[in-house]
């Protein structure tokens, strides 16, 4: 009777250690996605790196993993640590997302034509769950990665295909964007003001400051692009007043700026050059560098 009590208690203890680390697995990977979404590389992958240590083969700290070194540029070690979580994928909806993640890294390495075999082999997945969502996703990765290899056919292709799938106004917006730039591209430029007046429109009813910002410049650019710099005009200058009324200065600094290529575009360089400098100086004030240098390019030309 004795032995068996021993027995059972220390099952009972294995029990619990084996919940206690479950549960503490569980909040290492939780840490590390949230490390993700907060831009921090180094700590997510310090918890990716402890959950490994336990288990060599676990998917969701192989992902984790993936995703911190291709959010800091190490496309080599994202790419090994994303195709081990896909050989270590036990259901439909693991694959589909590894398979998504690798593409993504494989189009930002510059091998358009392994991203697309990626994207279509978890796209073909998806579909055959009818899992609609990650069918668009893949969709728009298609259609990203034909747009970057300048098959603008294609790449309109997938976006007219993955813009039936849009399940809200967010997605329809994302979507429209989408099909405009490339109607854009191809010089098509009533359609492409078509498709952006309805992304801009979505993102009136369903969009925040950044993305109403974001496409009324792009409406803007597409104006430009047509030759039409009134329009143009009048959608950046909507994007002035609204970022100027809600304190975005990053979308003020990046309307004078847009401005100012119109200005270029039209053939007035000189109206252009106070607005590049108003831009530039915003852009430094607020530590947005990456478009003070933009901005300078620009200037640098007018000389």
């Amino acid at each position: 009777m004795y032995s068996r009590i021993i027995f059972i208690t220390s099952a009972l203890i294995f029990s619990g250690l084996a919940q206690a680390d479950a549960s503490n697995v569980a909040d290492q990977i939780k840490s590390c996605n949230q490390a993700i979404v907060e831009g921090d590389a180094s700590k997510a992958l310090a918890y990716a790196e402890q959950v490994l240590k336990q288990d060599k083969s676990n998917h969701d700290a192989q992902l984790c993993k993936g995703r911190a070194y291709g959010g800091t540029g190490r496309l080599n070690e994202a790419l090994a640590a994303l195709q081990a979580a896909e050989k270590v994928s036990t259901t439909p909806l693991e694959h589909i997302v590894a398979l998504t993640l690798i593409g993504n890294v494989q189009k930002d390495a510059g091998r358009p034509t392994e991203a697309l075999a990626s994207y279509r082999q978890s796209l073909a997945i998806s579909q055959t769950e009818k899992e609609e969502r990650f069918v668009r996703i893949n969709l728009n990765q298609i259609g990203a990665t034909q747009a970057a290899s300048n098959q603008l056919d294609a790449a309109l292709e997938s976006y007219m295909a993955g813009s039936k799938l849009s399940a809200n106004d967010n997605e329809r917006a994302d979507s429209f964007a989408r099909i405009a730039s490339t109607y854009s591209s191809l010089g098509k430029h009533d359609q492409a003001i078509e498709y952006q007046i309805k992304a801009l429109l979505m993102e009136e009813r369903g969009g925040d400051l950044s993305h109403y910002a974001n496409a009324g410049l792009e409406m803007g650019r597409i104006y430009t692009a047509a030759n039409e710099y009134a329009n143009a005009e009048k959608a950046i200058n909507k994007i002035v007043k609204l970022s100027k009324d809600q304190g975005g200065a990053y979308w003020e600094a990046k309307s004078y700026y847009y401005l100012a290529l119109n200005k270029v575009a039209s053939g007035d360089p000189q109206a252009a050059k106070p607005l590049l400098i108003d831009a530039k100086q915003i852009s430094e004030e607020i530590g947005a560098q990456l478009l003070a240098d933009e901005v300078s390019q620009e200037i640098g030309k007018l000389h």
